[in-house]
């Protein structure tokens, strides 16, 4: 596994287990998984050489540790139906794959270790770490956890071997730690898809139309808010992602919201839908994670014949975007790739009509006043989900800005290219070649 692919994995999995601590705690002592969820999101991870993390913190002192994990193996398990399976019957990542289960040992016992080191639940009556579960035995040193050994053959779960299997492994528990990070209850739905800085959404809400009565896929759905913004506006809404926890959040979102939907963990390459077919189907940044011809192939088979897809994701050209992609990777996955016009032929191509609409031009510079003016840290802000949350504050900026880009854009179009965020709007579409998979 490349270096960059190996250390990524290695704090998805550092910060899953900070997951599943968080929930132990939480059913004893929710003042401490409180605490625990605060330091976490604080939390900075380093690779400074291969096979070791090096963690930082300030709170409750400044300190830091180093993990080496050069002998722990990643090996994931493979997607088959059986495990698919399992996945939506119980809602578990990993089920039954005991190299899986012993990296996740190895992972529990790091995250406590390192808690302990960090004397975080020290309140100076209590040795460091009191109120933890002891699953294992104190060590005095991080490092002296035994490494994760490798299973003899017998033992492995059967695996494609691909970088595709491996890559949604790592994208789901990438998007796993980040569901469980957040309160999702207290997502305001409609700001998040009304707000002036939305402007991709406001532009899909007036394409689609009513909404009433509609069934309605939503392929990436993520933490729901499209999902139960869609659901509010009457449709009847089936939300998909690869990480059980960005269903659990999307289910706990519509509760707060009082509308039902339909959660369903599969990958976006293969859905496991059956034959179903949909009035609408919606993907908002999901594309560029995922094989984009592969995924049109068997996610159109699903459209009805008078069905709207709509997708909206990042464009590659603009070297802005391009160095604060460089820079911001805690709060991205390595295999991202933003569109390109070839990208995007191939989906526009399925379909007998196609409208491309671009955003975010002159109106990027909201980003610079962001980081420069209000200190926003893109490895600890997602970007992108506050400049929509700071709507109001950011009006004064953004709305004439957004006047300019509809001029320029209009009459410069060799300039759309350069934008942030393209929407394509398809309708009739080419049926594709593949067949369905159950």
């Amino acid at each position: 596994m490349p270096k960059k692919i190996l250390f990524e994995s290695a704090v998805h999995q550092f910060v899953w287990a900070g997951t599943r601590l968080r929930t132990e705690l939480g059913q004893s002592a929710p003042d401490k998984a409180e605490r625990l969820a605060a330091w976490l999101r604080e939390l900075q991870i380093e690779n400074p050489a291969s096979g070791t993390m090096r963690l930082s913190w300030r709170h409750p002192a400044h300190g830091e540790h180093q993990l080496e994990f050069k002998r722990a193996r990643f090996y994931l398990r493979g997607d088959t139906a059986v495990h698919a399976e399992q996945q939506r019957a119980t809602g578990l990542a990993h089920t039954e794959d005991r190299v899986m289960a012993a990296n996740m040992a190895f992972f529990d016992a790091a995250i406590r270790r390192v808690v302990e080191a960090a004397r975080l639940f020290d309140d100076g009556a209590a040795p460091a770490g009191a109120g933890l579960a002891q699953t294992a035995a104190p060590l005095n040193r991080l490092e002296a956890v035994t490494p994760l050994q490798t299973p003899d053959a017998g033992q492995r779960p059967a695996l494609p071997g691909s970088d595709d299997q491996r890559r949604k492994a790592a994208e789901e528990a990438f998007h796993d730690a980040w569901a469980s990070g957040e309160d999702v209850a207290s997502i305001d739905v409609r700001r998040r898809n009304e707000a002036c800085t939305a402007p991709e959404m406001r532009h899909i809400r007036a394409a689609l139309g009513d909404l009433r009565g509609k069934s309605l896929l939503d392929l990436g759905c993520g933490l729901g808010e499209a999902s139960v913004y869609f659901a509010l506006l009457g449709a009847r809404v089936t939300a998909t992602d690869v990480s059980a926890g960005m269903c659990t959040a999307t289910r706990t979102l519509a509760a707060a919201n009082g509308v039902e939907l339909e959660t369903h963990v599969s990958a976006a390459e293969d859905l496991r839908l059956g034959d179903r077919q949909f009035d609408v189907i919606y993907t908002g940044n999901t594309l560029h994670h995922v094989d984009i011809a592969q995924t049109m192939d068997r996610l159109l088979p699903h459209l009805r014949a008078d069905g709207v897809f709509v997708s909206w994701d990042p464009v590659a050209y603009n070297p802005l975007i391009n160095v604060y992609r460089r820079i911001a990777m805690k709060v991205r996955t390595p295999d991202e790739h933003p569109l390109r016009r070839g990208d995007i032929r191939a989906i526009t191509g399925r379909f007998a009509q196609a409208d491309v609409q671009w955003f975010w031009f002159s109106t990027l510079l909201v980003f610079l006043w962001m980081v420069f003016v209000r200190r926003m840290n893109p490895n600890r802000v997602r970007l992108w989900k506050r400049v929509i949350d700071d709507a109001d504050s950011l009006a004064w900026l953004y709305r004439p800005l957004e006047r300019l880009d509809r001029v320029l854009l209009e009459w410069l179009p060799f300039l759309r290219p350069l934008c942030w965020n393209v929407v394509i709007v398809g309708r009739h579409p080419n049926r594709a070649p593949l067949p369905l998979h159950a």
